[in-house]
């Protein structure tokens, strides 16, 4: 059999994945790229891998490939309204939300490597922050967002290295911005999430390098 009629098929049936099933081509995709990009990082920084890790990245890929694809659609939220350049889709969307996504990792990371990266530690921890939603009934909305605010802040934004997440923040602005314009402007719209997460595989090393070094930083 032709390998070149094999590898169009191949391809055909995955352009029909992420033509009709745009969310679970996200999670395959996502699921690819960050344990790449996670085995990749690892071998760069420490010469060898840590398989506990790379379960634990597995794991929370699929929902990363989901946010991947959230902050794409953005894209198409800004042309809507704002305008329909493929710059600015890019700036006002998915290099600016991107951000989040950047957040989200950095905090998985950090308390994966404080409990052994088990998920359900990582569960826990996430729910940890709502762990006051019986003052909603006790005491009003105003008290609970208040006590929200402050789970949130102790949980989520202290646990992110700052300047680690500044490199990204740069990165998200200077480099991503050209990528996503060629996404936009260049890229079928199908296929938009998927070259966004290729063009991640070298990003998710970078964040799991900066992220190894906060914390070797913060074990010395």
């Amino acid at each position: 059999m032709d390998i070149g009629i094999i590898v169009d098929g191949i391809w055909q049936s995955y352009q029909t994945l992420q033509r009709d099933h745009p969310l679970a081509g996200a999670m395959l995709d996502g699921e690819v790229v960050y344990v790449l990009g996670d085995i990749g990082s690892q071998l760069l920084k420490e010469r060898q891998i840590d398989w506990r890790k790379v379960r634990y990245t597995a794991a929370l890929a699929p929902t990363c490939g989901l946010a991947v694809h959230g902050v794409v659609e953005t894209g198409d939220i800004v042309g809507r309204i704002v305008s329909e350049h493929p710059l600015v889709k890019a700036a006002l969307g998915p290099n600016l939300f991107g951000n989040l996504i950047s957040t989200y990792f950095f905090v998985n990371n950090q308390i994966g490597e404080r409990h052994g990266y088990n998920v359900g530690s990582l569960v826990r921890h996430y729910a940890g922050i709502f762990r006051n939603k019986s003052d909603l009934e006790e005491k009003g909305s105003a008290f609970f967002l208040a006590r929200w605010w402050g789970n949130f802040k102790e949980d989520y934004l202290k646990i992110i290295p700052q300047k680690e997440y500044v490199y990204s923040v740069v990165g998200t602005l200077t480099a991503w911005n050209g990528i996503q314009y060629f996404n936009f402007a260049r890229i079928p719209e199908h296929l938009r999430t998927s070259f966004a997460l290729g063009c991640n595989i070298i990003w998710i090393m970078a964040l799991s390098l900066w992220s190894l070094t906060a914390r070797n930083e913060a074990r010395s």
